[in-house]
C-alpha cells in the first residue's frame, strides 16, 4: 500500500499554490487540492507560522464534522490519525497539525478544513481531496453458451467493453452496474452469449475502463484491466490484463 505525505510549510515547501491566510503576524499553509489513488495512505498538513508563541484555543481538522482537535495528543481511528508538532526558530514559531487518512477510498473524498482559533486571531484553510483509480477484484464465469465478467470495488463508475479479436461485441452484452452506498464503490457484472465459430481463432475479452484525471486536470477514458477466455469451459487468462501502470505522485491542481 502506497504512502504519501503532502509536504508544505514546516516540511520544506512553502507552496506557491498553498492556501494562505493571515491574521496579524500569523500565516497558515495548506495544500488546496489533492488527487489521490485508492489504497494510498495520505497525510495532509496544516502549518501555522507566527512571530511568537500562540495562545491556541481551538485547532482542528474537520470534514462535514470534526475529525480531531489539537488539544488531543494523538487521535487514532480506523481511517484517521492526527498528530501535532511545534518548533521554535529564529524568526518565530511553527505549529504543525497533520491529518493522515489510511487506505483512501471514495468515501474519503471531500473538503477537509483546518481551523485555528487563538487569542492572537482565527484562521481557516482547506484541502479538497479527490479519489480515483479503484479496481478491486475481477472474475469470470464461463459455460459453453455464456460468458460473464465481474469487476468489484471499482471507482469511478466503470465502463465495460467486449471484443473478440477485432470485433466489438459490447452492444451484444448485458451489463449491470450497482453502487455500494456505504463504500462508494461500484460492482459491474457483464454477460455475453457466446457463439461457437471455428473460423474465429480469437478469445473473448471483457475490459474495464475508467474515467481518470491527469496532472493537467483533464479527464480521459483509460483501460485498467482485461479478462480473457475461450468459448468453451476453460478460462484462458483470468488475469490477462494488469492494473494500468500509472504514476500519479502527488497531483496538485
Amino acid at each position: 500500500m502506497a504512502s504519501v505525505r503532502i509536504q508544505c510549510g514546516l516540511f520544506g515547501i512553502l507552496c506557491l499554490l498553498s492556501t494562505l491566510s493571515k491574521a496579524d503576524a500569523m500565516e497558515m499553509y495548506t495544500v488546496p487540492k489533492v488527487l489521490a489513488q485508492c489504497g494510498w495512505n495520505l497525510t495532509l498538513n496544516c502549518d501555522i507560522t507566527a512571530k511568537g508563541a500562540l495562545d491556541i484555543k481551538r485547532f482542528l481538522w474537520m470534514e462535514k464534522k470534526e475529525i480531531c482537535e489539537y488539544t488531543q495528543k494523538i487521535q487514532n481511528g480506523t481511517d484517521f490519525e492526527c498528530r501535532r508538532l511545534s518548533y521554535t526558530y529564529p524568526a518565530g514559531k511553527i505549529y504543525n497539525y497533520s491529518l493522515t487518512i489510511f487506505n483512501i477510498q471514495p468515501k474519503h473524498k471531500g473538503t477537509y478544513h483546518c481551523k485555528l482559533g487563538s487569542k492572537e486571531g482565527t484562521m481557516n484553510g482547506k484541502t479538497i481531496l479527490r479519489v480515483q483509480n479503484c479496481a478491486g477484484n475481477s472474475s469470470t464465469s464461463v459455460s459453453t453458451t455464456v460468458g460473464s465478467c465481474t469487476f468489484k470495488d471499482v471507482y469511478p463508475e466503470p465502463i465495460i467493453f467486449w471484443n473478440q479479436g477485432y470485433d466489438n461485441l459490447t452492444h451484444l452484452a448485458e451489463t449491470t452496474v450497482t453502487l455500494n452506498e456505504t463504500t462508494g464503490l461500484y460492482t459491474a457484472v457483464s454477460t455475453l452469449k457466446l457463439k461457437k465459430d471455428p473460423s474465429i481463432p480469437y478469445h473473448y475479452n471483457c475490459s474495464l475502463f475508467l474515467n481518470l484525471d491527469n496532472e493537467k486536470n483533464e479527464t480521459k477514458v483509460e483501460w485498467v484491466r482485461s479478462l480473457s477466455f475461450s468459448d468453451g469451459h476453460k478460462v484462458i487468462g483470468q488475469w490477462f490484463g494488469v492494473m494500468l501502470a500509472m504514476v500519479f505522485g502527488m497531483i496538485l491542481v
